[in-house]
């Protein structure tokens, strides 16, 4: 259904053209200018009319068909444009044309809350009620460059915050009455925090987390707006609801997000990534919506030197080599989407990076449309523009040739029916071969080469080497200069014809006047006869090349998603059971399920409706086991672990985040693990949500989730939250000492339990009082702390010092609910009694010492000693590289402490399980739980162990005779790739420096910048 403002914007233009409402000064010029565009080729509706013709009166198209089809007025302004073509004029829905742009302030001390006065939103980086029209002013200058490109129209904003308003819609005319066509065009969102210095959000969670609480108020403010203070931020949202909705979500897996979002609150986004939605596309197709895809094609890169090359990952290389790919892809898919010029940094690559995809397979066709009528649509205004028909404005392109083709010129850019040259329509092309003689007596061959609009030639002696010659054009006139056997030859004249066929003249050869005559040499009359027939056909796809999932190294070719069906016979099972560890046992896994775990089953008798599926796999001299589980990780994270904005962020949640493209997954995998608890890091008091995973290798972030896992959130105690140490201008964020951490807690659990008594009271009411108070505000902080208090969500808290392990248990106990989890923990050994009676578990490190001031008094005898006080005790990792080594960090229970090997290894699988509450889903070999299955070369708690097979729900997520041949295939890959690149720098490519990239890796103190 079309939107009110679509059908407002196609009646407003319709009036606008039909009258002139402005007075003048003497008599009215009440003339309407009539231009026919004749014998042209039009590109109409996706097709092409031959020998047509575009009617237009003043800004608006009043007739198109094929020449001779409808009249033409007797005062109508004729063009004779045989053997060109024309187009719609393209529209960019992502621009900052004319936009001023605000000045970040320079202060350095952290801004807690906002400096803009007035009824606005509480945090700057949300500001709806902004129009970029306020901030505009026509920049002549911009507006000849994207009319170069193409661009009739364009959608422009401030790209600045994370709600950034709303756009104008502009034609890129000179005329100022002309250019404002509508000043709401479009709502803008963007995951970039922009110049704000509010010190939040500081992650994209805490972005993800604003924007989901703003649409929690606005909803909430139009359901109470008369019993609450004018909000302009609110208002703003409520009252252009229906516009259309465009997001910057930066990279492939936030257009995921992004859609989570409009999800949520049932509406679509616009949204522009990075120009690599092919890595997710069946992911970006299933979850609906439409695309901005840019056009920022990398360039090869320099890898001449094979120490540049070694710096070169796997994945940089592939989305080199896969970019002109993605809007083939999305085409493919049938994915809604608008091309976009944002990032280009010439007009050049906008043509060239489009053609590159059109020889991949997208249809030259499409290609325009996605920057016509299909731009057209998604900014609801196809009623009035994107494409060549009867009542559309007057915006169109005339070009030499067909649109993106190398030899293409576009002549004009008419917009509202104003002309707009772009290169010379008259000027010759005088490219190709001549026969060249002076005074009829000394001939020579010539060569005439083009390269963009610049002209070079050479002469010579029929089969002799040729020179270079200077040549010089000048409308029809002509001069060229060159010299062969030492004699200079000094040629003026002029071109007879539009076609290039005989150019004559005077030449001066040893001071003497001479004439001459050049004749271009017979062409192909057939080929050029057939140019416009040719020049609307749709080229041949090439094959399309491999895409890994993730397209990095290791990726796979095509993603598991079949549970296997087998018997392991004759293994050691270490069963983190009553059984304890059993040798020469067998153990069956069927539909990602435990089937059965026994000494020598009988298929026949136990499975005889499935023997025939099992594949039996012998283990002799193997071990095997359930899945290590982490229950402290910080990988698999994007742009940022901790929001460090405020002192309580409780509605930030690392699912929002999860990277499900970080090669540690793969790598963890090799060491055994299957499961992970992501954590919010430690830079304030209450953190954000954790999210738990299973580490499935190539999946989508939704799909590592673990479904219908309890809710876990992250606290902190210690040096890290109270930012008294972190500099002088840190001073300003409470809390600032130890004590005032102990009140960030009861403040922020008070007024959960008010948030929850407000909400039964307003319930308890009748409809009729209901009708006369607001209702409650959804707060997601609250929300999240009040499911604390209900036992609904479960806290694991880093922590050191056990005077503060003792503070927070004061708390809860006076509160009543319960810390599931201290982490780290380093000095539990000194109050594991207290730990056992207050019922929370301790998951710290194993032998991590004297590192900082705060763990001083730590010592590797931790674990063991909680332990053995009765406390659930887990050995976590923290750390990108220890997860994939907890192996030997369970074995280190064993050497500090002597726990039995079978204990110490329910450190890393079973008790952290518990921790979590999935011990009825994992963390034991037991039947009916999750075929999450490790196979060991040796005992595992030796440091010779290898993890030679990791299974997650029955799928063979990781083989290491199958990572040896990846190894081997990433290898051919690269040399496969580094050939293209050279071979592309040798044709003359510009190649770009290769940049090493250090991965980030987060640890519980890190910030973003």
């Amino acid at each position: 259904m079309k939107s009110f403002f679509s059908l407002f914007l196609s009646l407003y233009v319709s009036v606008l053209l039909a009258q002139d409402w402005k007075p003048s000064n003497g008599v009215r010029d009440e003339q309407e200018v009539v231009r026919a565009f004749e014998h042209a080729t039009i590109f109409y509706n996706g097709d092409y009319l031959q020998d047509a013709t575009l009617l237009i009166k003043d800004d608006v198209i009043i007739a198109v068909g094929k020449s001779g089809s409808f009249s033409i007025p007797s005062d109508a302004i004729r063009y004779d444009l045989k053997g060109k073509f024309i187009w719609p004029s393209f529209i960019e829905l992502y621009s900052d044309f004319g936009i001023s742009k605000r000045e970040r302030s320079q202060s350095r001390t952290p801004q807690l809350e906002s400096n803009k006065k007035g009824p606005f939103y509480y945090n700057e980086t949300i500001h709806p009620e902004e129009r970029a029209l306020d901030k505009y002013s026509y920049d002549q200058k911009a507006a000849e460059k994207y009319r170069k490109m193409g661009f009739g129209l364009v959608s422009a904003i401030e790209k600045d915050g994370v709600v950034r308003g709303r756009s104008v819609l502009l034609a890129l005319n000179d005329d100022a009455d002309l250019q404002v066509l509508n000043a709401n065009s479009a709502m803008h969102y963007s995951f970039s925090k922009g110049s704000s210095r509010q010190t939040y959000p500081s992650s994209l969670m805490g972005m993800i987390a604003l924007i989901r609480q703003m649409h929690y108020d606005a909803k909430w403010y139009a359901e109470n707006q008369s019993k609450i203070d004018y909000n302009e931020s609110l208002e703003a949202i409520n009252e252009y609801a229906d516009l259309p909705k465009i997001i910057d979500a930066q990279s492939t897996l936030s257009i995921l997000r992004a859609q989570k979002i409009a999800e949520e609150f049932d509406m679509q986004f616009i949204i522009k990534g990075d120009g690599n939605a092919y890595q997710r596309l069946s992911e970006v197709k299933a979850n609906g919506g439409a695309l901005l895809v840019p056009l920022t094609y990398p360039k090869p890169y320099d890898v001449s030197d094979p120490f540049d090359a070694m710096a070169l990952s796997l994945a940089d290389m592939k989305e080199w080599e896969l970019a002109d790919y993605n809007s083939v892809w999305i085409e493919n898919e049938k994915v809604p989407f608008a091309f976009t010029s944002d990032g280009l940094k010439s007009e050049k690559e906008l043509f060239t990076n489009v053609e590159r995809s059109i020889q991949k397979g997208l249809s030259r066709e499409r290609a325009v449309e996605h920057f016509t009528i299909e731009a057209a649509k998604l900014l609801q205004i196809d009623e009035i523009s994107g494409s060549l028909e009867k009542g559309k404005l007057a915006n169109f392109l005339i070009t030499t040739d067909s649109l993106f083709k190398k030899e293409n010129q576009i002549v004009s850019n008419w917009v509202r029916g104003q002309e707009y040259s772009i290169t010379n329509a008259n000027q010759i092309e005088i490219e190709g071969e001549y026969n060249l003689n002076i005074d009829r007596l000394r001939q020579f061959d010539m060569v005439i080469s083009k390269k963009g609009s610049k002209y070079s030639a050479k002469v010579g002696v029929k089969g002799e080497e040729m020179s270079k010659a200077t040549l010089e054009l000048n409308g029809n006139r002509i001069s060229l200069n060159y010299t062969i056997d030492t004699t200079l030859y000094r040629l003026s004249g002029s071109i007879s014809d539009d076609q290039s066929r005989i150019w004559s003249g005077k030449t001066l050869i040893n001071e003497q006047w001479q004439d001459w005559a050049a004749i271009r040499k017979a062409r192909d009359n057939k080929a050029t006869a057939e140019k416009e027939k040719d020049s609307t056909k749709s080229e041949e796809p090439q094959p399309l090349p491999r895409v890994f999932y993730p397209n990095m190294a290791y990726g796979w070719d095509s993603i598991p998603d079949k549970p296997m069906s087998i018997v392991f016979r004759n293994a050691t099972v270490w069963t983190n059971e009553e059984e304890g560890i059993k040798k020469n046992y067998d153990v069956v896994i069927h539909d990602g399920k435990i089937k059965m775990v026994d000494y020598k089953i009988n298929l026949d008798i136990m499975f005889p409706l499935i023997k025939n599926q099992l594949v039996e796999i012998d283990l002799k001299g193997k071990h095997l086991t359930s899945g290590i589980i982490d229950e402290h990780s910080h990988i698999a994270i994007s742009r940022g672990v901790n929001e460090s904005g405020e002192a309580v962020t409780a509605e930030v949640r690392i699912g929002d985040v999860v990277n499900s493209d970080d090669i540690n997954i793969y790598r963890q995998l090799a060491g055994g693990v299957t499961a992970s608890q992501l954590l919010h890091g430690s830079a304030n008091p209450i953190g954000g949500q954790s999210a738990l995973i299973k580490l499935r290798w190539g999946k989508s972030p939704e799909e590592m989730k673990i479904a219908d896992a309890d809710g876990f959130i992250k606290f902190a105690l210690g040096e890290n939250v109270k930012q008294s140490n972190w500099g002088d201008r840190n001073t300003v964020r409470f809390p600032q000492t130890r004590m005032g951490v102990e009140q960030v807690f009861y403040d922020a659990f008070n007024r959960a339990n008010g948030y929850k008594q407000e909400a039964q009271i307003y319930n308890a009411k009748s409809n009729r009082d209901k009708k006369k108070s607001s209702g409650p505000r959804v707060d997601l902080e609250l929300e999240a702390l009040a499911q604390i208090l209900d036992s609904q969500r479960f806290i694991t808290c880093h922590s050191y010092i056990q005077s503060e392990i003792n503070m927070l248990m004061h708390i809860a106990d006076s509160m009543d609910f319960r810390v599931n989890t201290f982490t780290h923990i380093l000095e539990g050994y000194k109050v594991a009694d207290k730990l056992r009676e207050h019922g929370a578990a301790g998951s710290t490190f194993s032998d991590w010492w004297a590192y900082k001031f705060e763990v001083n008094d730590a010592i590797p005898y931790n674990g063991a000693i909680m332990h053995e006080q009765g406390v659930l005790t887990a050995f976590n990792s923290d750390d990108a590289e220890m997860g994939r080594r907890l192996n030997q960090e369970a074995a280190k229970a064993v050497k500090y402490g002597g726990v039995s090997q079978e204990e110490a290894w329910k450190f890393v699988t079973l008790n952290p399980a518990k921790m979590l509450h999935l011990d009825d889903r994992m963390g034991s070999i037991k039947e009916g739980k999750d075929a999450d299955i490790v196979i060991w070369s040796d005992n595992p708690l030796s440091i010779y162990a290898k993890a030679e097979q990791t299974y997650i729900d029955g799928i063979l997520y990781f083989d290491l005779e199958r990572s040896e041949e990846l190894a081997r295939r990433n290898l051919r890959e690269r040399e496969r790739l580094i050939k293209l690149m050279l071979a592309a720098k040798q044709a003359g490519a510009q190649t770009q420096k290769v940049k090493k990239k250090q991965q980030k890796l987060y640890h519980c103190d890190d910030l973003e910048q």
